[in-house]
Order: C-alpha cells, then sequence, then structure tokens
C-alpha cells in the first residue's frame, strides 16, 4: 500500500478558514489486496474520523500499470545531485549541458514501477552519502535496490562489486535494465530475495558499505533480528534511510542495540538518513 498527501489552500477565498491547506490523501492498493471488506474498513476509518472533522467520502477507482509506469515520466527531466551525480531518464536524449564538469558521473535512469527516480529526499541523500564514502575497489550491498538506482551509482562511483536485492520481481528486473543501461551490469549482481538470502546469491562478505533505503520499521527488525550490521566490514559503513524524523529515536536504539554507532546524520524535509558504523 502506498499513500501520498497533497495540499493546497485558497488564498483567493476570504474565509479566514480558507488558508488552512486542504489535504487529499491518495491510497494505492495492488489489485491482489483490494477487496469489499478493505473498502469498507476504509470507509468506516474515514467515517469515525468524520465525526471529529468533516470529510467528503472516499472515491475508489482502478488504475492500470501503465498510469503507474509512464503518467509521471512527462514531468521528470535530468537533475544534478551533489558534486558529480547527474541523473538523466533514458526516454530523453543527451544534451549539451552548459553546467557539464569533467569527473561528473551520469547515471541513465528508468524506474518504471520500482521505487528510486532520484527525487525522493531518502534517495538523494543516500546518494549523497554514497558520492562521499565509495572508493576505488569498494563492495557495496544494496538492500532492497527499487530501481537500482543506488547499486548504479555505486559501481559509477568505483565500486568494484555491488549486490543488490528486493522482494519485488519488478524491481529486480528494473535494476538489471538499468544496470545494462549504464553499463555496470557486469559489477552488480542483484536478484529477488530477503537478506538472509545474501550470503548465498552474493557471498558471505562483510562489505564495505551497506545502504538500506526502506522504511523505520524494517530497518529496526533487521538491526535487531536479521543481524543488518554484521554484514558491515569492521571499518565500514551502513547507510540507513527512508526514516522520518520522528522514528529517528527507535532506529538509533535498535542500531546502538545492534552494536553500532552513527557517525553522521544527513537530514531532508522530514526525513533523515544515518551513516553508522561498528561501535568504536
Amino acid at each position: 500500500m502506498y499513500k501520498r498527501q497533497e495540499q493546497r489552500c485558497d488564498e483567493t477565498n476570504l474565509d479566514p478558514a480558507a488558508l488552512e491547506p486542504g489535504v487529499t490523501v491518495k491510497i494505492y492498493v495492488p489489485e491482489d489486496d483490494d477487496s469489499p471488506e478493505l473498502r469498507r474498513r476504509v470507509e468506516e476509518v474515514l467515517y469515525h474520523l468524520g465525526r471529529l472533522y468533516p470529510l467528503p467520502p472516499p472515491i475508489f477507482r482502478e488504475l492500470r500499470d501503465e498510469d503507474w509506469a509512464n503518467a509521471w515520466k512527462e514531468h521528470y527531466r535530468p537533475f544534478r545531485l551533489g558534486r558529480r551525480l547527474r541523473i538523466r531518464p533514458t526516454w530523453l536524449a543527451a544534451e549539451p549541458d552548459d553546467d557539464a564538469r569533467p569527473d561528473d558521473v551520469t547515471l541513465v535512469l528508468d524506474p518504471g514501477m520500482a521505487f528510486g527516480t532520484g527525487l525522493h529526499p531518502t534517495t538523494q541523500s543516500c546518494l549523497r552519502a554514497l558520492e562521499d564514502l565509495v572508493q576505488p575497489g569498494a563492495t557495496v550491498l544494496d538492500a532492497g535496490t527499487g530501481s537500482g538506482i543506488l547499486a548504479i551509482a555505486a559501481a559509477r562511483l568505483g565500486a568494484v562489486h555491488v549486490a543488490a536485492f528486493d522482494t519485488d520481481a519488478l524491481a529486480v528486473r528494473a535494476t538489471q535494465d538499468n544496470a545494462a543501461q549504464n553499463g555496470v551490469a557486469d559489477r552488480i549482481h542483484v536478484w529477488r530475495g530477503e537478506l538472509d538470502s545474501t550470503a548465498a546469491a552474493a557471498g558471505p562478505g562483510p562489505w564495505d558499505i551497506v545502504v538500506a533505503n526502506i522504511l523505520a520499521p524494517i530497518i529496526i527488525r533487521l538491526l535487531s533480528e536479521d543481524g543488518l550490521l554484521g554484514y558491515v566490514a569492521p571499518d565500514g559503513y551502513l547507510i540507513l534511510s527512508g526514516i522520518i524524523d520522528e522514528q529517528g529515536p527507535d532506529v538509533e536504539a535498535a542500531l546502538s542495540a545492534a552494536g553500532g554507532q552513527v557517525r553522521r546524520i544527513i537530514s531532508a524535509g522530514d526525513w533523515v538518513t544515518y551513516v553508522a558504523g561498528h561501535r568504536q
């Protein structure tokens, strides 16, 4: 389930309440999870919320896969990130860039239906961290790779061996396609699975850099139950992202309990990214 929230206010309305932002919440549910029961639960929750604040009834409609994969592309343009990284969508031809620099690293990307366009603050924070940390010859593990943008960036920045996994078959396919598009398919091993499949699929590690741009509850579980920190080399780095700032203390507590410590915090709006490692 994916939720998107939009805010808007009417500055032309003289009613003082009109300056309060109106909020539209859109929830995307996979077709297999949709059911009359789920829709009834949504309606019941909104009914109870409506007793506190007036709410309109929900509107349900079906979206085709093409809506997800292509509708947003019209507004996606090349952009620069950090000191060296540039991101260009595959469907736009390369154009002369007056701001180009000799050491630029351009990522050519089509995320398809997978997460990872480079536009989200968590992805951008991870890219900035990788730009600072990846050294030539490094090994990198990307947990929950999505479109493969972080794995590809690591390889383009000099990582010699990158392992990337995701539980979503569409994400695995997107990563494979994007890796080939960027000429790094020979350095990225991607598979469908979870963290505990890493040793069998890509070797025992440990890894110089492990990056997990997922969600705070999953990160906490990976740290506390699945030994995520153990995949990081003794002097390596663990990049944790997808964390809303108010969830930060819980992630920090799980990291500390696992034997790790925060070395750097990258903030972007309401999101935080931790660059961590083993406790010294």
